[in-house]
């Protein structure tokens, strides 16, 4: 059976149509390169900077370009393509996957309501394998991605989701997704692969403060008491036996850890969901964070700084990679937070270049996300200031 290939290709231009061109004429090299008679099984062009009439007159023509049976697209501010991150930028990232023994399903998703109920429609019953991944573009306004998250844990667990809320710029109407030269301006645009060796990479860039802690108290995202203490005291307690500069970062963006199981005696990189400690509440000695947590969870105050951020993520693909025992990877999608970029870290490019330091130089294209779809532990999230990374074979 043929092997696997890759392509990815990327084009800065004001003009949407000579982007288009050019990056599918540079796909189409590639794969020719390898074999004649290669045609993609999907095409993900990610587009960055343009008026949302030049996204819909000029995405129907990758399909036609490059005979892509599948084609997705995402309208969005930054890039990536290969090593660099492209921010703020006008232009198109473009990547290609030719799988010969793999089953790809597109599918187009909404939340529809009737009669007091609703469902996700365009989610396919069958055809779900315990290799199955879905990647998946959603719009911010229209479409609960975390609810699809959640649906998906439920019915169909294992099954790992990666990808982003695409995010824009000025207008919520300006986003764009396309799926097989359709355009919408809501929903979710999605693929579902199978028969692909996949490994995913969800690096949260956060590094724990303070003790551990179960929670003795909540209501919903309101944490009430933490080993029988009321939780700003802890978080008090916490903060003055930190240096200058660890509670410099506490006054700039606190996080919290939920542990993703609790059949740990010590906790890790990677043990924990991070999400935002959004307020707190002097009168009641509360804390409130951006997810619900019941009592009895571990959990773990958190920071994040680009130094964490760089540690984590290099130590994650490094894992990775020696867990591989097959080929290494040869191709890669990236969907990072638009947080991070020159938004955290002192150098440009950090996220893509150190990706292909550890991973090496293979098709690699993404873009900046408002949210960014990731496995951790044993479940999809929807994640914050998160690089989240799958890598083909």
């Amino acid at each position: 059976m043929a092997p696997n290939h890759y392509a990815a290709a990327v084009c800065l231009s004001p003009d949407v149509s000579f982007a288009v061109t050019q990056c599918c004429v540079l796909v189409n090299q590639q794969f020719a390169e390898k074999a004649t008679s290669l045609l993609p099984d999907l095409v993900i062009a990610f587009v960055a900077g343009y008026q949302p009439e030049d996204f819909n007159n000029a995405m129907n023509r990758i399909g036609e370009l490059t005979s892509g049976r599948t084609v997705l697209g995402v309208t969005c501010q930054s890039l990536i393509a290969g090593q660099q991150e492209l921010e703020n930028t006008v232009g198109i990232s473009l990547w290609s996957a030719s799988w010969p023994a793999a089953d790809v399903t597109p599918m187009f998703l909404q939340l529809q309501s009737a009669n007091g109920n609703s469902e996700f429609s365009g989610l396919p019953q069958d055809g779900w394998k315990d290799d199955s991944v879905l990647i998946m573009l959603s719009e911010a306004y229209s479409f609960p991605a975390d609810g699809l998250l959640e649906h998906i844990n439920t019915i169909h667990p294992g099954v790992r989701i990666v990808g982003g809320v695409c995010d824009s710029g000025i207008k919520p109407s300006d986003s764009r997704l396309m799926l097989n030269g359709d355009i919408h301006d809501c929903g979710a645009v999605a693929v579902r692969i199978s028969g692909v060796t996949t490994s995913t990479v969800v690096s949260q860039g956060c590094r724990p403060i303070g003790d551990t802690f179960i929670v003795t108290d909540s209501e919903r995202n309101i944490v009430g008491t933490l080993g029988g203490q009321p939780s700003l005291d802890v978080l008090k307690k916490i903060y003055a036996t930190l240096p200058t500069q660890d509670q410099s970062c506490i006054e700039k963006g606190l996080h919290l850890g939920i542990a993703m199981t609790e059949m740990k005696d010590e906790f890790q990189y990677g043990d924990f969901l991070i999400r935002n400690v959004n307020g707190i509440d002097e009168e009641t000695d509360t804390i409130t964070i951006g997810d619900y947590v019941r009592k009895g969870r571990t959990v773990q105050f958190h920071l994040r700084d680009h130094v964490s951020a760089s540690i984590e993520l290099r130590s994650m693909l490094e894992v990775e990679m020696k867990r591989a025992t097959g080929p290494n990877p040869a191709a890669a999608l990236i969907f990072t937070c638009n947080g991070r970029g020159s938004n955290l870290f002192e150098q440009p490019h950090h996220d893509a270049a150190l990706m292909n330091e550890i991973v090496g130089d293979v098709a690699t294209a993404g873009f900046f996300a408002a949210g960014e779809f990731g496995y951790v532990g044993s479940s999809n999230f929807l994640h914050g200031f998160t690089a989240s990374i799958a890598l083909f074979h």
